[in-house]
């Protein structure tokens, strides 16, 4: 059974819209109109912005504790952790980094994934005044080496060792702390663990060395009972706070290494804190994420501790078990990207189909960001979230490091605008109160509402910069504002809607440039269609080769090959003439998505050389790539079939 979305699915909390143009402002510059601020509070943005100005995260984290002590701070494999005791730990951890002569103003990186011991130890950094360095899980040994040039201490997970020990055995690094998953469990779970590791660790020949070079996370701890000195530093503005450096692609495949200082972090909690958002005391929130990226440091560590809730930490990831970690741990506040959601109610689908009752009534903040979903799985996801008994929708939200995380994400009210509209992609919601944002065409001149162009982002929580990239940080941060490198959309409500990135696109043979997101978007707005990628093959001629990855409907049963046909056709009027689609490749169910970043794994597809079809005159070829001495693509058809197809129009 599909129930539609309408307003009176959710929450009944939705403002009018006339009550809200009255507040509005109709210059039709929505930097100076600003229209989203009608959805919030009248003084939320005063009090967005005035944010403590002598202050560390951990010094506004610590304080927060107070108002909450009754909930856990974390709970970790069944194991809780109080709001004291994570505390103690902090400054326990404090103590030790300090005997293990961490300075102040000192990059840690750290490798590896999030458990209690971790999250103590990055609250501890951020007291004594160095900077975590949050290590993209995915480098090269190059990049590896340039990210750490300047760090004498490293901490890395043992299960990751072999991934980085090349790096780390240099003799720059005067110690390294060895973490495992078992820190932090219950007895005799953490014996278990801790055993699995070992055999794991012996049949991959991966041992971490036992020198004194390497120190384990309990011995390291110890050497806080011989450290007697003060441990917390004067408070100085604009200090490096953290650096992460998530899976983006801002930076065209550079790692980003992007820094938050103290204020810019406490800026991006004042924002949530005045957003109308379901972060609330005592609910429960799923961290399954590395802190390698911001929205996992902010939205789900940092936000939750402010807030009074308690962070459900599994640092296992991906597709196969996440509907289990939801269902199990019953988190009131989830965010993962669309690729995880598309398996999470792929499994609701499922398991209602065989009979079984789902209860998602638990769910109050359930967000999808990363690369987000097409209009109609959110519709449809949506709808099974009513089904099941949900209250609140799922929310779109969009963020980038570079302010900490997130810039925009739906309230209820925001929701039930956008779903009236007719839009072909989703939303990602409005601005948080404290930002501002324009939309600009090349030349950098701000557009009319429903103009698309690249966004522009103002706000306190902006970065410092990037780590060691002076050139790249002007470029990103010109004139005051950030740029994000991807095109939006904002229309007179202050709604969002993201396209696609600014570089997602082809030069075709005439100079013009077509967004390859607009492609797809035509074919995914065919009812038999569930998802499409179109691709831009740079071919050997110095011309490019246009394929679409596409994924049918599960009750789609017609002819495939006349799809094809009709897809041509619906691309005429965005493809100038004698341009086309060299192909079409069918992929079942969903795309393959990276274990990385856990977003569909786009640029694995630009590796897959075969198994195209197109239709020309009637005739059925296949498409397939072929490399040249030189490793440059050159594309070959071969006849399927002949004249079977002439009856199509």
């Amino acid at each position: 059974m599909n129930i539609p979305i309408n307003e009176s699915n959710f929450s009944n909390s939705h403002s009018s819209k006339s009550d809200r143009e009255n507040k509005r402002q109709t210059t039709g510059i929505a930097s100076v109109d600003m229209p989203w601020l009608s959805y919030y509070e009248s003084s939320a943005f005063e009090r967005a912005t005035n944010i403590s100005k002598n202050m560390t995260v951990w010094d506004i984290i610590e304080k927060s504790f107070d108002r909450h002590l009754d909930v856990p701070a974390l709970e970790y494999f069944k194991r809780e952790i109080s709001r004291p005791d994570f505390a103690n730990s902090v400054y326990t951890w404090a103590r030790a980094l300090r005997g293990l002569g961490i300075e102040e103003n000192e990059v840690v990186p750290i490798y590896g994934t999030l458990f209690p011991e971790i999250g103590a130890i990055t609250c501890a950094l951020n007291m004594i005044g160095a900077t975590p360095y949050f290590l993209k899980l995915s480098m090269s040994k190059k990049d590896f080496e340039i990210e750490t040039s300047e760090a004498k201490i490293a901490i890395v997970f043992d299960g990751m060792w072999d991934k980085v020990k090349d790096v780390f055995s240099d003799d720059r690094f005067k110690k390294v702390i060895i973490a495992t998953a078992a820190d932090s469990m219950l007895s005799p779970q953490k014996e278990l663990v801790t055993f699995l590791n070992y055999i794991e660790q012996i049949k991959n020949k991966s041992r971490v060395p036992r020198k004194d070079k390497y120190i384990w996370i309990d011995e390291a701890k110890k050497i806080a009972n011989y450290y007697t000195g003060e441990v917390k530093v004067a408070f100085k503005s604009n200090r490096n706070a953290f650096i992460t450096s998530s899976s983006g692609t801002s930076l065209a495949g550079i790692v980003k290494g992007t820094i938050a200082t103290n204020e810019s972090v406490i800026a991006q909690l004042y924002q949530a804190n005045n957003a109308k958002i379901n972060y609330n005391a005592g609910d429960r929130c799923l961290n399954n994420l590395p802190l390698t990226a911001s929205t996992s440091l902010n939205c789900l560590f940092f936000l939750p501790l402010f807030r009074g809730m308690t962070i459900i930490n599994d640092p296992r990831i991906g597709e196969a078990g996440y509907y289990k970690q939801i269902m199990t741990t019953r988190a009131n506040v989830a965010l993962t990207t669309g690729s995880l959601w598309e398996a999470f109610f792929r499994n609701v689908e499922q398991n209602l189909a065989k009979g079984k009752k789902i209860d998602l009534s638990f769910a109050k903040m359930w967000i999808i960001g990363g690369e987000g979903t097409n209009l109609e799985y959110f519709k449809k996801w949506n709808e099974l979230m009513k089904r099941c008994g949900s209250e609140t929708p799922l929310y779109s939200g969009y963020g980038m490091s570079e302010v900490f995380s997130v810039l925009s994400v739906e309230t209820t009210e925001s929701f039930m605008d956008a779903i009236k509209k007719d839009t072909p992609i989703i939303s990602v919601g409005i601005p948080y109160p404290g930002t501002n944002v324009k939309i600009v065409d090349e030349q950098g001149q701000e557009l009319k509402y429903n103009e698309r162009g690249e966004l522009l982002i103002k706000s306190q929580a902006a970065m410092k910069g990037y780590y060691q990239k002076p050139e790249l940080s002007d470029r990103a941060l010109a004139d005051g504002w950030i740029h994000t490198g991807d095109i939006f959309s904002i229309d007179e409500d202050g709604i969002l809607y993201l396209w696609g990135r600014a570089d997602d696109k082809a030069i075709l043979p005439n100079g013009a440039n077509i967004y390859l997101f607009d492609l797809a978007n035509q074919i995914r707005s065919d009812e038999d269609i569930d998802d499409v990628f179109v691709n831009a093959m740079p071919l050997a001629d110095g011309t490019l080769s246009l394929v679409a990855h596409v994924i049918f409907s599960k009750d789609f049963v017609g002819d495939k090959n006349e799809k094809y046909i009709q897809f041509d056709s619906m691309l005429k009027e965005l493809l100038p003439e004698g341009i086309s689609i060299d192909g079409y490749k069918e992929h079942f169910v969903t795309f393959k998505c990276s274990p990385t970043t856990v977003k569909k794994d786009r640029k694995g597809l630009m590796k897959e050389l075969d198994g195209y079809i197109k239709i020309k005159d009637g005739e059925e070829y296949s498409l397939s790539f072929e490399l040249d001495e030189e490793q440059k693509l050159h594309k070959n058809y071969q006849r399927i079939q002949t004249k079977i197809l002439k009856r199509v129009k």
